[in-house]
């Protein structure tokens, strides 16, 4: 029978715990990252400003919702501050959350990338409230891919089926013989739903299609891009205001619908709907229970101003 000698046994001990140690630190790293991703606070860049002179003081405001409407959001939301006062929280968290949280009374206003759904709707009747949209700008859902991938343009069927596991291989629609790495929204994500209901669903007509449980499901637009930027072979979606930011790091497909020509998303093709998948993008509040300042807030989101942030930012303007 061997014997391992006392130091090595220190340094197998020592070795363990450094390993563990630095394991620790990389996960803690990793989830506070994410966490950071989805909420971002506007109301911080007014922390040391002194609004007691203006409109709404130092009256608190919360939004939640879309990461699709999280950057312009906090634009919205810093420019507002400026003028008005006001100390504006903007979260993320995906539109099912910003619904959820103005149901729960957690958020003043829930920013979302879908419409309400029915049982939202209902949720919310029985809670005794009154639950208003508004439609604060409208957005394209850009089809990007890997910049080694050639594809120029995909049918919504072709995308469909890309999305449904039918089509797993690029050289079934024009590209090179690899396979295809498809990367889509989580379930909480509104743009993620109406992908399923406009695109995979064909307009809601065909229910019982869904995602493949092969694909990669992710929390927001800038995810979905460094997704595709940083690897080969990979296919996603993002809101049109995030294109911009994704600059020459991905490719941009055009989508053709039915018998019409394929057309290259951008703010004029969504404006007169050419574009085959665009959408409205909406704030939803509680009349019963709706603070000054968030009627302000809207206001000012619809006003000349507010929407030309939104359009700056890569959305259309609603009017």
């Amino acid at each position: 029978m061997f014997k391992i000698k006392k130091r090595s046994i220190t340094l197998i001990t020592i070795t363990v715990f450094l390993i563990f140690t630095l394991s620790l630190f990389v996960f803690t790293g990793c989830k506070t990252s994410s966490q950071q991703s989805e909420t971002t606070s506007a109301s911080e860049s007014s922390t040391n400003q002194d609004n007691s002179n203006l409109k709404f003081g130092n009256q608190t405001l919360i939004l939640t919702g879309s990461t699709t409407l999280l950057e312009v959001a906090q634009k919205w939301a810093e420019e507002f501050m400026k003028v008005n006062g006001g100390k504006i929280t903007v979260n993320g968290g995906g539109s099912g959350e910003g619904i959820a949280s103005l149901l729960n009374g957690t958020t003043d206003l829930a920013n979302a990338s879908r419409s309400i759904k029915q049982d939202e709707i209902d949720k919310a009747k029985s809670l005794g409230l009154d639950i208003k949209e508004y439609t604060v700008l409208y957005d394209g859902i850009c089809i990007v891919i890997s910049k080694n991938i050639n594809v120029k343009e995909l049918t919504t069927d072709q995308l469909a089926d890309i999305y449904m596991g039918k089509i797993t291989n690029w050289k079934e629609v024009g590209g090179p013989d690899v396979n295809i790495i498809a990367v889509a929204r989580d379930t909480n994500s509104g743009t993620g739903e109406y992908f399923l209901e406009e695109i995979i669903q064909k307009g809601k007509t065909q229910k019982e299609n869904d995602y493949s449980p092969n694909c990669l499901r992710l929390q927001s637009n800038g995810d979905v891009v460094n997704q595709v930027a940083n690897n080969d072979n990979t296919i996603g979606y993002i809101g049109i205001g995030y294109l911009k930011d994704a600059g020459n790091t991905v490719n941009t497909v055009a989508v053709k619908k039915g018998d019409k020509e394929a057309v290259i998303p951008t703010a004029q093709s969504v404006a007169d709907k050419t574009y085959p998948i665009s959408r409205a993008l909406y704030i939803y509040a509680n009349t019963k229970n709706m603070p000054a300042i968030a009627q302000a807030y809207i206001d000012f989101v619809l006003s000349n101003d507010g929407q030309k942030i939104g359009e700056a930012t890569g959305f259309v303007k609603v009017q």
